[in-house]
């Protein structure tokens, strides 16, 4: 079986993910990356400092940004080109923002089968509908499409689409995984970490709060500054900048005995990719409740949930002083992990299961 996956693939978790996933299957994997038809400038910035952009940089952003130009063109041509060249039995599409309607007609008229999937949420208010045009129009076009949340299951059934299910995020297991003593440093180290970005969603407010409360926490991730809150994060954190963690964000995962999960408001997340990365360092999780959350893992038994600033200060002071229970629940969270399959070959095999299901000439 040939596969040919199609996106962004500037990040090691997305699409390069289920390239090595279904290499690691035993399937014949090509792909098709358009992040260097942008010079390397991507829709989303790390940091607010302002940047001098030459001409030249503008013209590759703008196309970038709002999904039009030569650039677009030549791209969805390479894009028809290299299927005509692979002969895939299955397209791959992430993310397909910059992939025209008329391009995947053209693929599933060469003979491929054509599916779909988004980890955010096209349906939501962000970026714009505008980002979105392409691959909303292009629906229609698409032999099957795997929804991240459940909330797009019932969005993408009122489009009138009926080949929809569900195909959660995922951990990586040579990426998230527990280190031994001797490979954990202390420059980490905390009581309590938060790994993740800024959002306008009052999760900078119950971090402040956790930090009154005299805790020892530590927040990393991007886009920090816009919070009303960064220079108390700063002083509580006797830091000049929150770090960004990449490489070594299961490090920090490692070195923290409690690690925290906020849920994405902009995306309408009820569980994120953290809630199996957290697990499979065997570390506590504490994370928003939700009853999609609470259906992975029990709560009180594999993990732990807060509904409010206070529940959140209670629980967090209540498990740094019982040491035993913590690691009980790690424990029982990442054998819930392993038990149910939660890992990126899993959602591969997902994928070939439903490609077999629907059958090839579909």
């Amino acid at each position: 079986m040939k596969i040919l996956i199609a996106g962004d693939f500037h990040s090691q978790i997305h699409e390069q993910a289920f390239f090595h996933a279904f290499k690691r299957l035993g399937e014949d994997v090509h792909y098709f990356s358009w992040h260097d038809y942008f010079k390397g400038y991507t829709t989303y910035a790390r940091n607010s400092e302002s940047r001098s952009l030459s001409l030249r940089s503008i013209y590759y952003l703008a196309q970038n940004k709002y999904l039009f130009g030569p650039v677009m063109q030549r791209l969805n041509t390479d894009l028809i080109d290299r299927c005509r060249q692979v002969k895939p039995d299955l397209v791959f599409v992430y993310r397909g923002t910059h992939v025209f309607p008329k391009t995947l007609g053209e693929m599933k008229r060469q003979g491929s089968i054509i599916f779909g999937y988004n980890n955010d949420d096209p349906f939501g208010e962000k970026p714009s509908a505008a980002f979105w045009r392409h691959y909303m129009k292009g629906l229609v076009s698409y032999d099957w499409i795997f929804a991240y949340r459940h909330k797009n299951m019932a969005d993408y059934g009122q489009k009138g689409l009926k080949n929809v299910s569900l195909l959660r995020s995922y951990y990586i297991k040579s990426r998230n995984y527990r280190l031994s003593p001797g490979q954990i440093t202390d420059q980490y180290r905390s009581d309590v970490s938060f790994i993740g970005h800024y959002e306008n969603d009052n999760r900078d407010a119950f971090l402040k709060f956790v930090f009154e409360q005299g805790i020892d926490l530590k927040i990393y991730g991007v886009l920090w500054e816009n919070s009303p809150y960064f220079k108390d994060f700063l002083r509580f954190q006797q830091t000049r900048a929150i770090p960004y963690l990449n490489e070594d964000y299961n490090l920090g995962l490692n070195n923290c005995k409690i690690a925290l999960v906020f849920l994405s408001k902009i995306n309408n997340d009820t569980y994120t990719r953290r809630c199996f990365e957290i697990p499979a360092a065997r570390t506590f999780m504490l994370g928003e409740y939700t009853r999609d959350l609470a259906s992975l893992f029990e709560e009180g038994v594999e993990a732990e949930f807060f509904r409010s600033k206070e529940e959140l200060v209670d629980k967090i002071q209540y498990y740094l002083t019982h040491e035993t229970k913590r690691q009980a629940i790690a424990r029982a969270g990442y054998e819930r992990l392993i038990k149910d399959g939660h890992e990126v070959t899993d959602r591969a095999r997902q994928i070939l299961k439903t490609y077999n299901a629907l059958g090839p000439g579909q």
